[in-house]
């Protein structure tokens, strides 16, 4: 089975054109579904470049989130329908985000054992996990099963694995890595704080020269929503 997902915008000419060169070329259809995709707004508006609301995945790194937080805030409503991009749904999402890897934990770490009651309710939340996601992609739905599990009262690795098996669907990897400890050189410190000092006063230029200082040094500075982060360039 092969399927290809766009936006609505292309269903007219696009696809009628790429469905064409590929079968002059090798006499196939290119794809068996077609699946598209709703606009995406913007503050409850057109995105346009001309009205300079269109937002990149960088965008969203450099404001100190996951990207993983944009893929998660898509769920949230079905491909049919419109979805509104604003800054406080992605505050909200990249709280879920962590919600979700924080219960994840909690499971992963928890020590309750399960009976057959408990074995038989889960399991009919994966039942319905995977009805809805059959059901022409119902994420909103899938999620509310997805929430359900991980608030299961009961704390089991059980359950952390069958979270995990939810996530071979959604990709937003709910078992993120355990950030690695590494010591910063005193030299490093003394230029962050110069950096610290420089964006206060608003100096994006010296802020950057120190950021470019620090990267020629082997290491890398992030702004993040929660302040710096230094990461040691592998």
């Amino acid at each position: 089975m092969i399927f290809t997902q766009d936006g609505i915008d292309l269903i007219p000419t696009h696809h009628e054109n790429e469905i064409a060169q590929s079968k002059g070329v090798c006499g196939k259809i290119p794809a068996n579904y077609w699946i598209h995709g709703e606009y995406l707004l913007i503050n409850g508006g057109k995105m346009s470049k001309s009205l300079g609301n269109v937002y990149l995945l960088k965008d969203i790194k450099e404001r100190g989130y996951d990207p993983l937080v944009y893929k998660l805030l898509c769920y949230s409503c079905s491909y049919r329908n419109k979805l509104n991009f604003t800054w406080e749904g992605i505050e909200a999402t990249s709280k879920s985000l962590e919600r979700l890897r924080n219960g994840y934990q909690a499971h992963k770490n928890g020590t309750d054992t399960l009976d057959e009651n408990d074995r038989k309710e889960l399991s009919r939340l994966e039942n319905e996990f995977h009805k809805a996601i059959n059901d022409d992609m119902n994420m909103p739905l899938a999620m509310s099963y997805v929430w359900e599990v991980l608030k299961y009262a009961k704390k089991s690795p059980e359950i952390a694995e069958l979270l995990l098996k939810f996530d071979t669907v959604l990709g937003v990897k709910i078992e993120k890595e355990e950030k690695e400890e590494i010591k910063i050189p005193e030299e490093i410190l003394n230029l962050i704080e110069e950096r610290k000092q420089a964006r206060q006063e608003k100096n994006w230029t010296e802020s950057d020269r120190l950021r470019d200082e620090i990267k020629e040094k082997g290491y890398e500075v992030k702004d993040t929503k929660d302040g710096m982060e230094v990461v040691k360039i592998k």
